[in-house]
């Protein structure tokens, strides 16, 4: 079993709920925000959601594509959670899911000093709540850390709304904890065996994640 080194925060976290088929959070005064996924999905592109819709209507397996997808990055997260936590993996995963975990193991492996896994954080300020995967230490950085499985390998440039997600948490990490996030780091497996990682300043996406904030909140 692993042996990672654990430095929790402690706040009250927000609570999941579903409303109007959307992931929202109720905080502890009793504010419901969107969550930062359901905040930008309403404001991508016109581009990105016409191309979405076009492979909809030409794959025929979508839903089914999609509804799979969504059960292999779970079953990938809590592979990775319990290994972070030192738990042993009894439950049995699909294949691919284990095969994802086992990629990402050398990069996973670069975590230590966790001061929280699976963080109900939400921000006053932004009007916006989230789960983060992981917030640790990483190559000695405190670091928003989030997982991702893809079908294929990815490009930088595909991946703007998920550095844009890891800024939201840190904001939100800071402003319940006073504590500054210095990096936002997303590791991506996919299904042709490839790992990735991305490492980014937050700073760097402040804007662009302002700029989405306002366009949801003035639509």
């Amino acid at each position: 079993m692993s042996n990672f080194n654990h430095i929790p925060v402690h706040f009250t976290q927000s609570q999941l709920i579903e409303k109007d088929d959307a992931h929202y959070y109720q905080t502890p005064s009793g504010v419901i925000y969107p969550s930062i996924t359901t905040m930008l999905q309403k404001t991508q592109s016109l581009e990105k959601q016409q191309s979405l819709q076009d492979w909809r209507e030409q794959e025929m397996a979508a839903d089914y594509i999609i509804q799979e997808a969504a059960l292999i990055g779970s079953e990938t997260h809590k592979l990775i959670e319990d290994y972070l936590n030192g738990k042993e993996i009894l439950e049995r995963s699909r294949l691919l899911s284990e095969a994802h975990f086992n990629n990402l193991l050398p990069f996973v492996n670069k975590i230590n000093d966790i001061h929280g896994i699976e963080l109900r954080l939400y921000s006053d300020k932004m009007r916006l709540a989230g789960t983060s995967d992981c917030i640790a230490k990483y190559d000695g950085k405190l670091s928003i850390v989030d997982y991702k499985t893809k079908r294929s390998n990815q490009r930088e440039e595909w991946l703007t709304d998920h550095f844009i997600q890891a800024t939201s948490y840190g904001v939100m990490f800071e402003e319940l904890t006073g504590i500054k996030i210095e990096q936002i780091v997303i590791l991506v497996s996919s299904e042709k065996n490839t790992r990735m990682e991305f490492l980014k300043n937050p700073d760097d996406y402040m804007d662009l994640l302002e700029k989405r904030i306002n366009e949801f909140y003035l639509k």
